[in-house]
């Protein structure tokens, strides 16, 4: 008799702890994680600053809990699709800097990681929605991206002299899709008038320019109109806005004016939804970096300027924008990393988790600085 040793096929997901993680990714491409635990208060007080160290010209864009398990997806301006395991990212301390992204993924020369979605599963009711530059968009089930490949995917056919700009993921809860040129152009339509299409396509018309010289600078995807976004130009000039205010069209129009632009302005860099918990962090062509409260940028109507939300040296101009955590934040987690909320008397009023929003600035106790 030949006794044979038998083994299954073990995979190593199998091995690794599906443990909820802290992951930070900076403006610059650095990316690491620390176990939530590291994080938790054990009582309530104290403030700290945002749980990373950066160099002065790096910030941290990026801030969310996700699982071990979970996947990182990387969409690049070439139209490629790249997948990082969670537990694949160096384990850090909460002042360690972090590992360059592009040493955890395999790039093409020239390739620029323009976004990059964090997803637990790959839910088919979910979209990845890709925005190009020369106004071309195009949707696709969240579920085509689930056989992950070393060296990525390409998630868009481009047109020459096309490139990504954005993507973003959307769910059963998004509601419109807005796109802002730099020459001032929004169109806003509802998600539904985009349907579908498979990995190797092109994509359809999202926004027609005005002007031939005109290009997509940014997109979004709404939720409620009763949401506000901020858009920011070149001089540094901007304005926060209700959604409602962008008249909703027929995809593939001309849109609305976003910004009234002129030379004192400049043209528009980008947009952000408004949310209060966080700073908003502009980049100038200069290397500068302004952190900004977004509590002080004043409502201000669609068809208007804006306000000046930073005076600018004449040779200098905003870039790129972001938002980030604020530096300091009195905040609570409880052992699944939601945030606690008390009201007056000291009691538990609300638990809440939004990996996006209020996880941005998980801070330390004060005991531990």
């Amino acid at each position: 008799t030949e006794i044979e040793d038998s083994y299954d096929e073990i995979d190593v997901e199998d091995l690794i702890p599906n443990e909820p993680m802290v992951v930070t990714i900076t403006h610059n491409g650095y990316v690491k994680r620390v176990p939530i635990k590291s994080y938790e208060r054990q009582k309530r007080g104290g403030k700290g600053k945002v749980a990373v160290t950066t160099h002065d010209d790096d910030f941290i864009e990026r801030f969310f809990v996700s699982n071990t398990h979970d996947t990182l997806m990387f969409v690049t301006n070439m139209g490629q699709l790249y997948w990082l395991k969670v537990y694949k990212i160096p384990e850090g301390s909460r002042t360690a800097k972090g590992k360059a992204v592009v040493n955890l993924i395999n790039l093409r020369p020239d390739e620029k990681i323009m976004a990059i979605i964090p997803t637990p599963d790959f839910d088919e009711s979910k979209s990845l929605v890709f925005f190009t530059r020369n106004g071309i968009i195009k949707r696709t089930s969240l579920n085509e991206f689930s056989n992950i490949r070393s060296n990525g995917v390409r998630a868009i056919v481009l047109d020459d002299a096309d490139e990504i700009v954005t993507a973003k993921i959307a769910d059963v809860q998004t509601q419109y899709i807005m796109i802002f040129t730099s020459l001032g152009q929004c169109i806003r339509f509802e998600l539904e008038k985009t349907r579908d299409q498979g990995r190797s396509t092109r994509g359809v018309r999202g926004i027609k320019f005005k002007i031939d010289t005109d290009i997509v600078v940014d997109a979004d995807v709404i939720d409620s109109e009763e949401q506000e976004i901020l858009t920011v130009s070149e001089k540094g000039i901007g304005k926060r806005t209700t959604i409602e205010e962008y008249r909703l069209t027929n995809r593939a129009g001309s849109g609305v004016i976003a910004m009234k632009l002129s030379p004192k302005t400049g043209n528009i860099v980008g947009e952000v939804l408004v949310d209060d918990t966080q700073d908003l962090m502009l980049l100038t062509s200069i290397g500068k970096m302004i952190r900004v409260d977004m509590q002080t940028i004043r409502k201000a109507g669609r068809n208007t300027s804006g306000v000046i939300i930073v005076n600018m040296d004449k040779d200098d101009k905003v870039v790129s924008i972001a938002k980030c955590p604020k530096e300091d934040e009195e905040i609570e987690l409880d052992e699944n990393g939601n945030i606690i909320r008390y009201n007056e008397d000291g009691e538990v009023i609300e638990t809440s988790k939004d990996e996006e929003e209020n996880l941005l600035d998980i801070i330390d106790n004060k005991e531990e600085e």
